[in-house]
């Protein structure tokens, strides 16, 4: 897995529909993503369009940095570092555009840059507060084989107590 990432590779969220005709391998790749191993990027493009559906391309590219040499684990810890960038816009995505290598007074560094890619049926990109809404809905996805888990979520009087008992201490 860690010589796995290189140009074109995509990374999706875990929770991320894709169309049932669109056949994909996934791997995890770290807590809440995954990379598809058997499509890069503009021929999983060229699937989901096929099948009416849209796999947007923002513009800005997303870089990190990771110390370390040419090497699988400086490159996934610099693309772990940009997916945390990108959690925040709630884009389900991530297309890696290229990896370099440099030096800084000998010490040896790589850098991962790439775009934000979203995944949806509307060919109008949404909303920060409808993909938000769309994360929270449950969608029965390739990768789940139709079983749909609900995720947990505490009451105001459970998660205010919880508080009360922390601030107790």
């Amino acid at each position: 897995m860690l010589g796995s990432l290189k140009i074109g590779t995509v990374l999706v969220q875990t929770d991320t529909f894709i169309p049932d005709s669109v056949w994909v391998q996934r791997e995890t790749f770290c807590c809440g993503w995954q990379t598809i191993t058997n499509l890069d990027g503009s021929n999983l493009d060229r699937q989901i369009r096929s099948d009416g559906w849209n796999f947007m391309f923002l513009g800005g590219a997303l870089r990190s940095t990771s110390w370390g040499s040419w090497s699988g684990i400086a490159i996934r810890c610099a693309a772990i570092r940009v997916l945390k960038k990108i959690q925040a816009t709630k884009f389900n995505a991530f297309e890696i555009t290229a990896i370099r290598a440099r030096h800084f007074l000998g010490i040896p560094y790589v850098i991962v840059i790439g775009h934000s890619r979203h995944i949806q049926k509307s060919p109008v990109l949404q909303t920060i507060a409808e993909r938000i809404h769309q994360a929270d809905r449950i969608e029965p996805s390739s990768i789940s084989n139709g079983i749909a888990v609900a995720p947990v979520r505490m009451s105001r009087k459970l998660s205010r107590d919880s508080e009360q008992a922390v601030t107790n201490r």
